[in-house]
């Protein structure tokens, strides 16, 4: 027994270094972006699908996948994974997502793609382009970005700390905003908020910035 437990003992630790190793996995910038379309579900899924998956997910779908395939991947996305999709923009992401990508292909899409370019397609437009609060809950931003915690992305007040130090901060802030981007803060993107004007996206970093 006392042999068995020596020798247990030494396996232990002779795996330990191994067990205790991080490993730093840099995974390459996304680059595969949603087909514009005129649809409403466009936005919808350009705010909500990325910050859980790249493109490449729905990309990877059969072509032939009918409306009720689509339907049920999203709310499969919802149910087990925690995704925060709202009850009454399911049935647009699925419209755009089976017109785009599905069965529905030939009939919602737009006929002009330009390789895949983000676009700028503006959804009803948000109460009080001043009013930071509602721009918030408009575009959904708090389901990547908290004020004092990383979720998705990063906590506004790292945001501020990072940029305290430079006089254009609302500026580079703002623009960031509208261009989206990644490998600012990590490996996910940030889809473009293309549609905000120059005000309303420099509001929200005033907003940021003040945290």
């Amino acid at each position: 027994m006392r042999y068995a437990l020596i020798r247990i003992l030494l396996a232990a630790s002779a795996l330990a270094p191994y067990s205790a190793t991080a490993v730093d996995i840099q995974l390459p910038p996304e680059t595969a972006v949603f087909k514009p379309s005129e649809l409403p579900g466009y936005m919808l899924a350009q705010r909500n699908c990325m910050t859980c998956h790249s493109v490449h997910y729905i990309q990877s779908q059969p072509p032939t996948s009918p409306r009720s395939y689509w339907e049920a991947t999203v709310k499969k996305m919802r149910v087990p994974f925690g995704a925060k999709l709202a009850d009454e923009d399911i049935p647009a992401i699925v419209d755009y997502l089976v017109k785009t990508y599905g069965a529905e292909r030939s009939s919602g899409t737009m006929a002009h793609n330009t390789a895949d370019k983000p676009a700028t397609v503006a959804p009803t437009p948000p109460p009080g382009p001043a009013d930071a609060k509602a721009l918030l809950a408009a575009n959904n931003c708090l389901g990547c970005h908290a004020i004092d915690k990383k979720i998705v992305g990063p906590a506004f007040r790292d945001v501020a700390a990072k940029y305290a130090s430079k006089a254009n901060a609302a500026a580079l802030v703002a623009r960031n905003i509208r261009d989206g981007g990644s490998n600012k803060w990590g490996p996910i993107s940030m889809p473009a908020f293309g549609h905000l004007s120059e005000a309303e996206a420099g509001a929200l970093a005033h907003y940021v910035l003040s945290q």
